[in-house]
């Protein structure tokens, strides 16, 4: 009980009284199991203290036998307290343990991974942080309240990851360049050595886990020097990691270069189809010659590319991490490399600038990388898509000053530019700064005009946003409104081309899969119902129809079948409650109310309205008996006041998940199971004392006094 109330605590943001719950149940001696997680989920809702003996405790557990299928869970409570201590590197390192000492590739391996990535994100560290994110939607509960936060951080670090890769990359490959011939070697000496010493630990996992028969483990550290974590952030660079201590970037780096340059020898001049090498790799000078050169030692290097046995050994030289070869041959040493760097490199600047700016609003980090452009490559083809971004960078921040200098720079350096004219408009910095709120009421606007059947006045407020806000974010719904309103009408052929444009201009839009069910339907040869749509409350709309309901026939209709599993619902307009009261509420109530039986809670959000589903009755007798107990207790109803409950059965759920209205559903359950309602709702499997003596969480922790807490923790 104590540890269900720790994690409803928790949940809701009161982790004091989480923390004393999770204390008492580690007090009751329990089981070793339930005690190792409440030690585990005490980390998590700690507050800054006195840890030493906590995380001795942690790492004695740690090196335990019986919890060598745990130390995922061990290291990341040690990472946990270590980061309430504000240690954020020893928490890292921590994390990392977690993450590759884990055995069951789990749920729980997907926390830790979850929190390093998270810690490498908010520490500016993208790659890494993504190749954590990419790890972690395969590994966690696609239940979680955050789960649709997550799948976005992570696509929006996959959208940032070549770029970043390509700065890191080329920032490090002309480090390498301007260094001097020895100071280069023991650079790349370090990272062989690294590369080695990953090999063997790697080995000592393997024997001590009892994994054997496969290289995997030897090739993954082979070309992921990185994970060893030797110091080395890029000179003089925007705390780029070191390239080569970057697994994904070498390889990435690897394969770019070879859709550009395809298969290239180890050699200087190698974009030349007549070349020479120099029998050295730390000499700076490179001879100039197309037929025949010598070596500084007067060998003929040409006679020694054409050795199939020498070539042989320089591709296999080429590809082996424990060779210098393997980290020099990308290496820009001439003009002609530094060029083809650049290009990359400031292309990879442009584009990690604008993400940093439009989809991760880092602000900072996106001045700085777009600043780069400017003053390190002044030649840039994009400088004015540079200009551009800037501009808009500045007005967001209100610095007025810099915007206007950088409005200007656009409109007298490329007075041709799309976006110079747009900036031109006197009403420009009107429209960035109030557009949005304008573009909404307008939007209102139109929508008050079609439930009123004004479609003349819906159609001439989508022409005037179409010009004034073209990118608004309602642009999607009023062309699909538009488009409705042309049907009435009259104007079947704009009707069915607004939708084809919807789809495939805004495929991600609430409305696109609406529209593209009309587009499919009408060239199926179905008939409208009716031009004319629902615009009632949200209650009569069709879920999944985002702001309209679907007027398209729908043949499937609700079953009666009251002896299948059946839902209890709690349903309520999207981000009109709080999530997390509502469920300790619920959680609380169950845990009261029903001794004997468990349900099962979980959300679900939809088109403006969101349910909480509370499983598994097994028939409509028992979900009814369990809504009229509930909406008996007058204090849960005093809670659950303006939300509307109703039962269902599962197959009757999806109908109202794809397609069906609230009120179709309503209407349905009047007209056939109302004569089913139960006569005799005391007998019945549910059945529980009306009332339980509940003590309140006061009672609870001040009952007695607790011992001090190097006494109770270990």
């Amino acid at each position: 009980m104590y540890f269900l109330l720790g994690q409803l605590f928790h949940k809701v943001g009161k982790n004091d009284l989480a923390y004393k719950a999770f204390r008492k149940t580690i007090s009751r001696n329990p089981p070793y199991e339930l005690e190792f997680n409440a030690r585990i989920q005490q980390t998590e809702v700690m507050s800054k203290g006195n840890t030493k003996q906590m995380i001795k405790k942690l790492q004695s557990m740690a090196k335990n036998p019986k919890n060598k299928d745990y130390l995922d869970q061990v290291f990341y409570a040690i990472g946990n307290i270590y980061l309430a201590k504000g240690d954020t590197m020893r928490a890292i390192w921590a994390y990392k343990d977690g993450v590759e000492k884990s055995t069951r590739n789990g749920v729980e391996k997907g926390v830790v991974m979850l929190k390093l990535g998270q810690l490498y994100y908010e520490t500016e560290e993208f790659v890494k942080a993504q190749e954590c994110y990419a790890g972690v939607i395969g590994l966690i509960d696609k239940d979680r309240d955050d789960y649709e936060d997550i799948d976005e951080r992570s696509k929006m670090l996959d959208e940032l990851l070549p770029f970043a890769q390509a700065v890191e990359l080329q920032d490090s490959l002309q480090e390498l360049a301007r260094m001097d011939s020895v100071e280069r070697m023991k650079v790349i000496e370090k990272i062989i050595e690294e590369v080695k010493k990953k090999e063997k630990e790697a080995r000592r996992a393997e024997n001590a886990t009892g994994v054997g028969g496969s290289n995997t483990g030897r090739q993954n550290v082979a070309n992921n020097a990185n994970r060893g974590g030797m110091a080395g952030r890029t000179p003089g660079r925007q705390s780029a990691v070191w390239y080569f201590y970057n697994p994904t970037a070498v390889a990435a780096g690897k394969e770019e270069f070879k859709k550009k340059w395809g298969a290239r020898e180890l050699a200087d001049d190698w974009r030349r189809n007549n070349k020479t090498v120099l029998g050295g790799f730390e000499e700076d000078s490179v001879v100039q010659n197309d037929s025949v050169a010598s070596d500084s030692m007067g060998v003929n290097t040409e006679d020694l590319s054409n050795s199939g046995e020498e070539k042989n050994k320089e591709e296999e030289y080429a590809n082996d991490p424990h060779r210098p070869e393997y980290y020099l041959k990308d290496i820009p040493f001439t003009d002609e490399q530094l060029a083809a760097s650049n290009a990359a490199l400031v292309d990879g600047l442009f584009n990690s600038g604008v993400i940093y700016k439009d989809r991760m609003e880092n602000f900072p980090l996106a001045e700085k990388t777009l600043l780069r452009v400017c003053n390190d490559f002044p030649e840039y083809e994009g400088m004015d898509e540079t200009y551009f971004n800037l501009f808009q960078l500045y007005l967001r921040l209100g610095r007025l000053e810099e915007a206007l200098a950088f409005k200007n720079k656009l409109i007298s350096e490329y007075p041709d530019n799309e976006h110079g004219q747009q900036i031109a408009d006197p009403n420009y910095e009107f429209k960035a700064r109030y557009g949005r709120q304008v573009e909404d009421s307008l939007y209102q606007i139109a929508y008050e005009a079609f439930k009123e059947n004004n479609f003349n006045k819906v159609v001439s407020t989508n022409d005037y946003l179409a010009k004034e806000y073209p990118d608004g974010d309602n642009r999607a719904r009023l062309m699909f409104l538009t488009a409705l309103s042309r049907l009435e009408l009259g104007e079947r052929e704009q009707f069915m081309s607004s939708l084809k444009e919807i789809v495939e201009k805004y495929p991600k839009s609430t409305v696109s899969e609406l529209a593209g069910l009309y587009v499919k339907g009408l060239q199926e040869g179905r008939i409208l119902a009716s031009g004319k749509m629902e615009m009632g409350s949200i209650w009569s709309r069709a879920k999944g129809a985002g702001m309209m309901a679907d007027s398209l026939m729908i043949d499937t209709a609700f079953t009666v079948d009251p002896l299948t599993n059946f839902v209890f619902v709690v349903a309520y307009e999207h981000d009109s409650i709080n999530e997390n009261q509502l469920l300790y509420e619920m959680a609380y109530y169950n845990f009261t109310k029903f001794t004997v039986r468990n349900f099962d809670l979980n959300f679900e959000q939809g088109d403006g309205v969101d349910m909480m589903q509370v499983r598994t009755f097994l028939n409509f007798e028992e979900a009814y008996i369990y809504m009229h107990r509930l909406m008996s207790d007058k204090d849960m109803m005093a809670k659950l006041e303006g939300l509307k409950m109703f039962v269902i059965s599962e197959s009757n759920l999806k109908l109202l998940q794809n397609g069906k209205s609230f009120m179709d559903y309503f209407e349905f359950f009047d007209a056939n199971f109302n004569a089913m309602l139960p006569n005799d709702l005391i007998n019945s499997t549910l059945d529980e004392p009306e009332e339980l003596p509940v003590r309140t969480e006061e009672e609870e922790y001040e009952e007695e006094e607790y011992e001090e807490e190097e006494n109770w923790i270990f």
